[in-house]
């Protein structure tokens, strides 16, 4: 084998192993994860690798506190943009409508807390963006 062989085997080498450590990370995702506060569904974050890479949906429910207790009063479907995970983090994008009508692309954090147990956090919403907890299904 000459050497321009040698190189293009070990570029080939290099590049299936990033493609399954990629797939890996990403295989650590897939479930349904639920996000829960104070007892009441906030949102569902659904993760498949059906298509060969990671995708899915988040559903996030608007909650409405001012009887007293939480009641879950809309709830908002959205396709997963851009999603990148590691073993520790998953990030990604939804588009998103502002009360006025325009429309800007979220970008949510997720971090693993545990095997089954995470955080999500939309980093560009607002100071008062809170972090929930997430849970997967087993």
């Amino acid at each position: 084998m000459n050497c321009r062989g040698i190189k293009v085997a070990v570029l080939a080498i290099a590049l299936c192993a990033t493609a399954r450590a990629q797939t890996t990370a990403s295989e650590g995702w897939v479930g349904i994860w639920h996000a829960n506060v104070g007892g009441q569904p906030t949102g569902t974050l659904t993760l498949a690798t059906d298509t060969g890479e990671l995708g899915g949906t988040i559903v996030l429910d608007m909650v409405n506190d001012r009887s007293g207790t939480p009641k879950v009063i809309e709830s908002e479907p959205h396709v997963l943009m851009n999603p990148v995970a590691d073993s520790n983090t998953l990030t990604f994008q939804v588009k998103m409508q502002r009360p006025q009508g325009s429309s800007f692309l979220a970008s949510f954090e997720v971090k693993r807390t545990a095997t089954d147990k995470a955080t999500i956090h939309c980093v560009n919403c607002g100071a008062d963006a809170p972090v929930v907890d997430l849970v997967r299904d087993l």
